[in-house]
């Protein structure tokens, strides 16, 4: 496949400068336009037949127009002129329509990146010339290790793989001028086992990559995923109390997901945040250290200039337990007086809002095989569900599975049963982080020990 980066960015650039002249010269006094243009192609096999095949183009254009104080946005999929043309003089008619925002403004010239490009590895050529046959390979092999991994696996949902890259350009009144060409691809496999008692166990894993060897190996990826599936068989409930519960990886990451969401200037100034006037607080132990870093080279959340145009920056959140930052954008700082944090994301059309890129807990000493073997009793969280977290209030309450802890070791699996606790004593009892901090998702946590959770199951 003939695709040349530069020459897509070089162009796309050149449209969207002559869409915000077009909308200068139509009566907003300051204009934001976004383009995207890229390809998308996935497959996935179910019963050893391929049973979907998809390969497609995408493009997009979105507008953000200022006049007389309101903002007006608008988006399509169609980069012709005279569709844009079109679209930006329905927006302009609609604006005076709006009320006025004094919040909603571009950012500062000032504050724009304006030095030479940082690569930061967001695209691998490799990933772009690769023919479909290999593709399709890693979906049927990761399809057919799951059923023939173990005679207990009954059924299976599949495996696919996906290849998504892009570039994506945003030009402005205000000198603003991002480019960004990124890449990815996934592969991923289910694997559904029947219990004893007729109960659908589900095991499920994935992984992504922007670079093509960075994925992990079809076999690898399908075994992992009946694994998990086998080892949820015979899961019983386990006994409510009050027990130490050792976060795994990813459910640990799950909870770095929900923090973050209240650790924004919006989440404050819409007074969803429980957190909103403890900036230098103890919030957590003090083994927690939160970090956003969208500068790590090749990482699923690099960039290296946010959504309004600002230079890129590490950011500490949460430092040694006290809480140091909330991530702001343009507007959710000027609604709340918090500086901005070069967090912007970048939506296609409307106000850009904070969003995390590589977040992750600084990592401890020791492995969480020691963590477990500190325990007696307690739990291993493997994953939550459902969604019981208030953000005003921080109360935490989930479904859960995983297995029990006993004098040390992994024992039988459970499930069915609820984690409860209020957020700031789950972050406050964490007693200990273990070193398995992984990079396979843009949010990642090392295994962390809490204390004590109210576990409800049965008796």
């Amino acid at each position: 496949m003939n695709y040349d980066p530069q020459a897509r960015q070089d162009r796309l650039l050149s449209l969207a400068q002559r869409f915000v002249d077009y909308a200068l010269d139509r009566g907003a006094e300051a204009a934001e336009v976004s383009l995207s243009e890229g390809q998308e192609f996935s497959c996935r096999y179910r019963d050893k037949t391929l049973d979907q095949l998809e390969q497609a183009g995408s493009s997009g254009v979105g507008l953000r127009l200022f006049r007389e104080g309101r903002v007006v946005s608008g988006s399509s999929s169609d980069l012709e002129p005279s569709v844009v043309h079109s679209l930006v003089d329905d927006l302009v008619e609609a604006a005076p329509y709006l009320d006025p925002d004094e919040h909603n403004q571009l950012a500062p010239a000032q504050d724009l990146y304006t030095g030479p490009p940082v690569e930061l590895g967001l695209l691998d050529p490799a990933t772009i010339v690769e023919d479909a046959e290999p593709r399709l390979e890693r979906a049927r092999v990761a399809e057919a290790t799951v059923r023939g991994f173990d005679e207990r696996i009954t059924a299976t949902e599949g495996a696919g793989f996906s290849a998504v890259y892009s570039t994506s350009v945003t030009a402005a009144s205000n000198g603003l001028k991002r480019v960004i060409s990124a890449g990815w691809q996934s592969l991923g496999a289910d694997a559904i086992c029947d219990d004893a008692e007729g109960k659908k166990r589900n095991g499920s894993w994935y992984s992504v990559s922007r670079e093509l060897g960075g994925l992990m190996t079809a076999e690898t990826l399908g075994s992992t995923a009946a694994k998990r599936a086998l080892a949820r068989i015979g899961a019983s409930k386990p006994s409510t109390g009050a027990y130490p519960v050792i976060w795994d990886r990813h459910a640990a990451a799950s909870l770095l997901g929900l923090l973050s969401s209240i650790l924004t200037a919006s989440a404050v100034y819409r007074k969803q945040s429980y957190l909103a006037d403890r900036q230098g607080d103890f919030v957590a132990s003090d083994c927690f250290t939160l970090i956003d870093d969208p500068l790590l080279p090749g990482l699923l959340g690099s960039s290296p200039v946010d959504g309004e145009g600002r230079q890129r920056r590490q950011n500490t959140l949460v430092e040694d337990g006290v809480l140091k930052t909330f991530l702001a954008a343009q507007y959710s700082s000027n609604r709340t007086g918090l500086p901005c944090t070069s967090s912007a994301g970048r939506p296609m059309a409307g106000t850009p809002g904070e969003a995390t890129t590589n977040l992750y807990l600084r990592p401890g000493q020791r492995s969480p095989d020691a963590l477990i073997g500190d325990v007696d009793k307690g739990i291993f969280l493997e994953g939550t569900i459902g969604f019981g977290f208030n953000p005003v209030t921080g109360e935490f309450s989930r479904g859960g599975w995983g297995r029990m802890i006993r004098g040390g070791e992994l024992a039988e699996p459970i499930g069915e049963f609820t984690i409860s606790a209020s957020f700031e004593d789950i972050l406050k009892g964490i007693e200990e982080v273990a070193d398995d901090l992984i990079w396979d998702r843009r949010t990642v946590s090392p295994t962390l020990r809490v204390a004590s959770m109210a576990v409800g199951g049965r008796g």
